[in-house]
């Protein structure tokens, strides 16, 4: 074993893969762990340390193979049952990401950084209970953890316990160099219990570490009302459900999202016959909630979202013909009468001025076009309201001033329909399903 010509014991070669990987060099780290299994091919250590590199570079199913041959030359080996956990976490498989990070307490029953992995493999699958006996066991262990500080916050959100998590959150900030994910979360958990200065508070001094985070700045301008921007901005809806991707789902389940529905059922009954004649758009098509129920409809079906993690979630769902990365506006002004159908379920409450994008929308529509699109509703607006960026981050609109842009973008109006689109903190969060058509015989 030799690494430029000069001659290296096993070990010694073992230790410099770990260096060079350790300092960023994977390249040659991969180059040296390859060889060192060509020599030896059960050394553990080359097996785990490459198994962790491949699953840093996205290959899951490769670095699985590789971890698990290292458990089983070394089956003590606690440091790659405990990694063996994480990637099967990555990869959905949360039955075996337990069984791995069980095999690590078999062997180690006080390590803390097992016991909050497999608190959050189980929160995962809502076995709340369990996943809290495993973070409060690891609190003992290591009182100052501040991963799990912040994971018990995760879960006492989850049970709407906000000012518990408020607590969790403060400690895992205090335990931990400055963490962007507890800020937030500490930020809502205070603007759920109706704290909102303290919520303000918070997401400045957020801004003091990190001042650029797109984050901070569009939670803050939501609770001050100061420097409202006009729409979400890009860096925000990226950050924002690239997180989200994983949970999204089970989340919105858990809050009874209806708008996908509630949008099916308004093309169908504009639409009666499902033919598969139709260009569609599912616009914001996040993780492909609409897809299976706008299929029918659809010789093309195409969806545009601006997160690559909530595309790949769509993209496993096998409905799409085709998945853009970008965002929705600029999408849709470079394709002129383009679509039969535009459908849009919970994405413009990330807009607060919609000019720029009803205009583009109509534009996109062919002829006899249909747009059908979910939006959040002022309750009670007052004179002069357009929108409104409620505290959550989310803007809510004036049914007015839709009407009126509508009309003035050149939309015929079919319906506006008063309708809950899920719940939120246990309220019920009201909305608009709103259908437009582009008039027919209008040229292109």
């Amino acid at each position: 074993m030799d690494k430029n010509d000069k001659k290296l014991s096993l070990d010694d070669a073992v230790k410099l893969a770990v260096k060079l990987h350790r300092e960023g060099q994977v390249d040659d780290a991969r180059t040296l762990y390859q060889r060192i299994l060509e020599a030896a091919p059960t050394q553990p250590d080359a097996l785990h340390y490459l198994g962790v590199l491949q699953h840093q570079a996205g290959r899951e199913e490769e670095a699985v193979k590789l971890i698990r041959g290292a458990i089983k030359s070394n089956p003590a080996y606690r440091e790659a049952h405990n990694n063996l956990g994480n990637v099967l976490k990555e990869l959905g498989r949360l039955d075996e990401a337990k069984a791995a990070y069980r095999g690590c307490l078999a062997l180690d029953p006080k390590n803390a950084d097992a016991l909050n992995n497999l608190g959050t493999a189980l929160r995962e699958q809502t076995h709340y209970q369990e996943a809290m006996s495993c973070y409060r066991k690891a609190i003992e262990i290591s009182p100052e953890h501040a991963d799990v500080w912040h994971n018990i916050g995760s879960i006492l959100v989850e049970l709407e316990r906000y000012e518990e998590a408020i607590d969790a959150y403060r400690k895992a900030i205090s335990f931990h160099a400055p963490n962007s994910a507890s800020y937030r979360w500490l930020g809502y958990s205070l603007y759920r219990q109706g704290r909102l200065q303290e919520a303000v508070d918070v997401f400045r001094k957020w801004l003091l570490f990190d001042p650029d985070n797109p984050v901070a700045r569009h939670l803050l301008a939501a609770c001050t009302g100061e420097n409202v921007p006009e729409r979400a901005s890009d860096a925000f809806v990226e950050e924002t459900f690239d997180k989200f991707a994983g949970s999204f789902d089970k989340v919105l389940k858990k809050l009874e999202y209806r708008a996908p529905e509630l949008l099916a059922e308004a093309v169908a009954s504009l639409i009666p016959q499902q033919n598969e004649e139709l260009m569609v758009l599912d616009a914001g098509c996040g993780t492909g909630w609409c897809g299976p129920l706008l299929r029918p409809y659809a010789r093309r079906l195409v969806g545009v979202d601006l997160s690559r993690a909530m595309l790949e979630k769509a993209k496993g769902c096998g409905i799409y013909d085709e998945l853009i990365e970008e965002e929705l506006t600029s999408y849709i002004q470079a394709r002129k009468g383009v679509f039969n159908l535009i459908v849009s379920a919970d994405t413009l409450c990330y807009f607060g001025a919609l000019e720029e994008v009803t205009r583009a929308s109509f534009e996109a529509l062919k002829p006899g076009g249909l747009m059908l699109f979910s939006i959040e509703k002022i309750a009670n607006p007052q004179p002069g309201n357009t929108f409104i960026l409620r505290p959550h981050g989310r803007y809510s609109h004036a049914e007015n001033y839709l009407r009126n842009l509508l009309s003035a973008c050149g939309f015929d109006l079919i319906s506006i329909e008063n309708q809950i689109l899920r719940k939120e903190a246990g309220r019920q969060v009201e909305g608009l399903i709103v259908s437009v058509m582009r008039p027919p015989g209008q040229p292109t």
